[in-house]
């Protein structure tokens, strides 16, 4: 019953739904409640209350029936842990999250106060931001056993060299129109590179880890939309901030998304396409089980909502190449679960008339994809993450092969 109540009260904090707002105090409260004097495995997540940050947690408590019964408890507090000295006292792992734009000093002053509490717990920072970059390692790196992010670049050596721009997708896309880049703010630090672990993405968010459970195969209606390609070209802040017509110095997410627009505008021209305006998340999710293909650009990053959206509705997921990267939730096996496209898209249009032209082969990797969806959700590898980042060995290097396959 115990654990129940922290899966429902993990699931409130992520609601933002305005009835749930009276209790998230309450969910607060029980999820920061004292441990079990019986745990020998006591985790403590200080985490971001943020409906991107959430699923990176969020099935340690989903789960959290299965994870007793191998000794571990869960508790979890908001960043910066204020008041949570006692849990983290006891605790025997600690799990941290933080805000995207910290103060000065404000993570490593965290670090070194939970360090001072309990110095023998390992802590894993949870980077739970879209870039694929470590840019908080400098900040954490003197502190911390592991660095968990929900995508990996294959290519670990880009973790141990400066670079020129914040993420590879701003170096290529800067590059394909004629854009003056951003200078990264953080430092590199070649050490963390051996700390660098995978941890759960979008696909555990509980909305979706729910969808996935109740669902015993994908929508099995007619498919009268061809492309579902619904997607904004510019953040808000993007646009206060004028970087969204500034020419050489607008942003790359920018000019990346615009030219997909394009792209499908151009698409529109022969197929069914919804894409265009807005739709409440309900609509959006109808739509998508009536069609045959998605396609889901880059975002910030390269995992999207989307992605999972798409598979558990049935959706053929079309995006640009994945090759470069590893995720914890490996749903991109070109072909198999995905098709990919070249990151400028010139294949785009030739990518879709082959597929709608074979709709046994569209239905064919849908299903793989769910098939693929379902077996993660249901595998081992959330047993497998918690062992290594509480034992706090380092895991053994990766496989290093070229960041740039799969562009062109």
């Amino acid at each position: 019953m115990q654990n129940r109540l922290s899966a429902l009260s993990a699931s409130v904090l992520e609601d933002a739904r305005r009835r749930m707002r009276p209790l998230q105090p309450l969910a607060r409260k029980w999820l920061g409640r004292p441990f079990p004097a019986q745990a020998p495995k006591r985790i403590l997540l200080v985490y971001m209350p943020d409906k991107i940050a959430w699923p990176q947690f969020y099935p340690f408590f989903h789960y959290e029936d299965r994870f007793a019964k191998q000794g571990y408890a869960f508790r979890a507090v908001p960043f910066p842990a204020a008041g949570a000295d006692r849990l983290a006292e006891d605790a025997t792992a600690i799990f941290l999250q933080a805000p995207y734009v910290p103060q000065p000093l404000e993570i490593e002053s965290v670090l070194e106060r939970l360090k001072r509490l309990n110095p023998v717990a390992p802590i894993t920072f949870f980077d739970w931001f879209a870039p694929t970059d470590a840019r908080f390692a400098g900040q954490v790196a003197d502190h911390v056993a592991f660095y968990a992010k929900k995508a990996l670049l294959r290519d670990r050596r880009y973790y141990a060299e400066p670079q020129s721009t914040h993420t590879a997708l701003e170096a290529y896309y800067s590059t394909l129109f004629g854009l003056k880049p951003d200078e990264p703010d953080w430092d590199c630090r070649p050490d963390i590179v051996d700390r660098l672990v995978l941890a759960p993405g979008f696909a555990t968010a509980p909305a979706l880890l729910k969808r996935a459970e109740r669902l015993e195969r994908t929508p099995r209606g007619p498919r009268t939309i061809d492309i579902h390609a619904r997607f904004a070209t510019a953040s808000a802040g993007l646009r206060l901030s004028g970087r969204d017509n500034m020419e050489e110095r607008t942003h790359w997410y920018v000019a990346m998304r615009k030219h997909a627009h394009e792209k499908v505008a151009a698409l529109a021209q022969r197929h069914a396409v919804a894409w265009q305006g807005r739709v409440n998340g309900a609509a959006f999710m109808a739509e998508l089980e009536r069609s045959q293909l998605c396609f889901s650009p880059f975002g910030f990053g390269e995992l999207c909502w989307r992605d999972i959206e798409a598979i558990l509705a049935g959706a053929v997921l079309v995006k640009p190449d994945m090759a470069h990267l590893e995720c914890f939730c490996d749903l991109y096996q070109p072909g198999e679960t995905y098709v990919p496209v070249r990151w400028d898209l010139a294949d785009l249009d030739e990518t879709v008339a082959e597929l709608l032209a074979n709709p046994d082969e569209c239905r064919a990797i849908a299903e793989r994809a769910f098939v693929a969806l379902k077996a993660y959700i249901a595998g081992p590898e959330l047993d497998a993450l918690l062992n290594r980042l509480t034992t706090g060995a380092p895991p053994k290097p990766e496989a290093m092969v070229s960041p740039v396959q799969g562009k062109e």
